[in-house]
């Protein structure tokens, strides 16, 4: 049963914040929470992560189906497309079928190359797949990825020139990439969605440090330093909020879960009581 909702934003529980659940699991515990939304890791991010075959993942969300209906919750979002040199649009169609099956409104991409130019054509290449199937592939930039600022981000988007090709707005990336409110409002048609967590004004030094603190050292909202509300109040009205943080050793997954939207739901209060 979902706990109240009279907020006006959609909130999706991301699945880092709970990557040792499977699928089905994040599911039942994001409903269980009151989350509207799940994002779901069906390709793997990092070296750790489930690999599916395309067999599995086809079984897997057709198992999934029925728990969603139940649930109510909906899928947002699935990642993950890593562009590189090697990677060709059409090895992720599998990926993007499955994210259609599932319901699910965006896939994420990932960029392993610095070459923009190269980005923007694979990128073309999988918004003409997406688009057929009602996706939208939204570009997330990460400063120790290949596109490391959300001026890069919006300028390769621009230069593929997709209607279904968004910007995703990451609070940790934004911050350590020193973008501005101002680049936000200027942005502002280009951007599809916010990710937020919060974490310290003083960022790790050195590559490796600033992927650990994305991948396990995020803040819930509200216990750092990042300026959210304001944050909040420059991105798209009522865009949907992903939560991303990671689940700390020896804290109960629900319990997690159930901190991380009331502390949500506490940001977007505070945005809606210091609005104009």
């Amino acid at each position: 049963m979902h706990t109240l909702k009279s907020h006006k934003r959609d909130i999706s529980l991301a699945h880092l914040s709970l990557i040792e659940s499977e699928p089905a699991g994040l599911i039942q515990i994001a409903s269980r929470a009151g989350f509207d939304l799940v994002d779901l890791r069906l390709s793997p991010a990092t070296a750790t992560d489930r690999v599916y075959t395309f067999q599995e993942r086809d079984q897997l969300c057709r198992e999934l189906l029925p728990i969603l209906q139940d649930t109510g919750v909906r899928v947002w979002d699935v990642e993950i497309v890593r562009i590189n040199k090697r990677s060709r649009p059409r090895d992720h169609l599998p990926l993007l079928e499955a994210a259609a099956l599932l319901g699910a409104r965006r896939v994420k991409v990932v960029c392993d190359t610095e070459e923009h130019s190269l980005i923007a054509s694979k990128l073309v290449g999988l918004c003409e797949l997406s688009a057929p199937l009602g996706l939208t592939i939204d570009l997330e930039y990460m400063v120790f990825s290949g596109v490391k600022s959300l001026q890069a981000a919006i300028g390769i988007i621009h230069t593929a020139r997709q209607p279904n090709l968004q910007v995703l707005v990451d609070a940790l990336h934004w911050m350590r990439a020193g973008d501005t409110l101002a680049q936000i409002a200027a942005g502002l048609p280009d951007l599809g969605y916010v990710q937020l967590c919060d974490g310290p004004l003083e960022a790790p030094i050195g590559r490796d440090l600033l992927i650990q603190e994305a991948r396990t050292s995020r803040l819930s909202p509200g216990e750092g330093q990042f300026p959210l509300a304001s944050l909040l109040r420059a991105m798209p009205a009522q865009c949907v909020i992903s939560v991303e943080v990671p689940l700390l050793p020896g804290r109960h997954a629900q319990v997690h879960a159930q901190h991380l939207l009331q502390a949500t739901r506490a940001m977007i209060q505070e945005n809606q009581e210091t609005s104009p």
